[in-house]
């Protein structure tokens, strides 16, 4: 499975029927809005993808659609996940190309492949997963009501985890640039935001207060990591520079 985040304009007839300079008004006009659009086109070579509801724009080539569901073979997979409902996605398998809804301008996103084994097990935010290879264990992890509270997360996080002995890929979509950390043991990350977008299994999340009635530093409610293990970081997010 192989992916590209394309840029799409439009024709050259349209910035002739609306009287712009292609040459010199192409990002940026001062009167029209010019009408960018991005698309991800997934690429398949007798692979398999599963995609967000709802994505599919179209696919073209020798492709076999189906649903994602679980299976008893995987159900010793799915307690160590401890999932608690069952998550249904669009799979598609073959050789040929997909491709996803288009976005407008304005509501770009960026991109980040995770490449993860069996051994790491990764839970995202509700909303930032996009697509994934086909050969993974797919579920949800409810969130703790304090967890819900002080994030827009929702109820529910994504949770996967490669089939034993495969190596799996992930895209997620993020408002801002992300990347992925190391934490090693001994390590605390506190973040006064929402900054971390996923972590793997061996990482510990809280949120709490740090202090109180102006003691202890009195930061408020707090996001705590701890453990040993990645985390997926968006640092530009938080200071409005998506």
């Amino acid at each position: 499975m192989k992916h590209e985040v394309k840029i799409l304009e439009p024709t050259d007839l349209w910035y002739l029927q609306n009287n712009i300079n292609k040459e010199t008004n192409k990002f940026y006009h001062p009167t029209r809005s010019i009408p960018f659009v991005q698309q991800v086109e997934i690429s398949l070579n007798n692979s398999g993808v599963i995609i967000q509801k709802g994505t599919l724009h179209r696919c073209v080539g020798q492709l076999s659609y189906g649903v994602y569901k679980t299976d008893n073979r995987l159900k010793d997979i799915w307690v160590s996940l401890t999932t608690e409902m069952e998550y249904n996605a669009p799979l598609y398998k073959g050789t040929g190309q997909v491709y996803l809804e288009p976005r407008k301008k304005g509501n770009f996103l960026y991109y980040t492949e995770i490449e993860f084994s069996e051994t790491d097990q990764w839970e995202f935010d509700d909303g930032i997963f996009q697509f994934c290879s086909d050969n993974v264990v797919l579920g949800t992890k409810k969130l703790k009501i304090r967890q819900m509270v002080g994030s827009n997360e929702g109820t529910w996080r994504i949770a996967l985890k490669a089939l034993p002995g495969q190596n799996a890929q992930v895209v997620v979509g993020t408002a801002a640039p992300a990347r992925v950390i190391e934490l090693r043991r001994g390590e605390t990350v506190i973040a006064d935001y929402d900054l971390v977008k996923g972590f793997t299994n061996r990482i510990e999340e809280d949120y709490r207060k740090l202090g109180h009635l102006g003691k202890g530093g009195g930061e408020g409610y707090v996001w705590v990591y701890t453990g040993e293990g990645k985390l997926l970081i968006s640092e530009m997010e938080g200071m409005g520079l998506g």
